[in-house]
């Protein structure tokens, strides 16, 4: 009779404590590569008033000033509001306006901003938007 365990004739052959050489180790979350599309790029984008504004910088100024990446046309937004920040994760920085920001209800200086996010500047709500591809 074989002895039962270890490494008997015909049995399956032992797991490999590492990668093989040259294979690339899993990206943890929150890393480039990481997610259901790995090395998918995340596309950004607002919506206001049922136009969509493309965020294609790291930072996208939102505001009342023809200075302002997303000129805002509402008496209630400072000439120089706010901020989105994109990154892992995206985010909205007050900039010292006169009324404020309120993400998802709540009244704020500073966000973190997921796909569907409701920021509202003035009278005006925008809506963050990300999606993988």
């Amino acid at each position: 009779v074989p002895p039962r365990g270890g490494n008997a004739p015909g049995g399956p052959p032992p797991m490999p404590s590492a990668p093989p050489p040259g294979a690339r180790p899993a990206p943890r979350a929150g890393q480039p590569g990481a997610g259901p599309h790995p090395g998918a790029q995340t596309r950004r984008w607002i919506e206001i008033n049922g136009t969509r504004h493309q965020i294609s910088r790291p930072t996208l100024v939102l505001g009342r000033s023809t200075d302002a990446d997303v000129r805002i046309d509402d008496p209630g937004v400072s000439r120089r509001h706010c901020e989105i920040r994109v990154g892992t994760p995206s985010t909205v920085q007050d900039l010292g306006s006169t009324n404020g920001i309120v993400v998802d209800g709540q009244h704020t200086t500073r966000a973190t901003l997921r796909d569907g996010s409701r920021v509202v500047v003035g009278s005006t709500t925008i809506v963050y938007r990300q999606a993988e591809g």
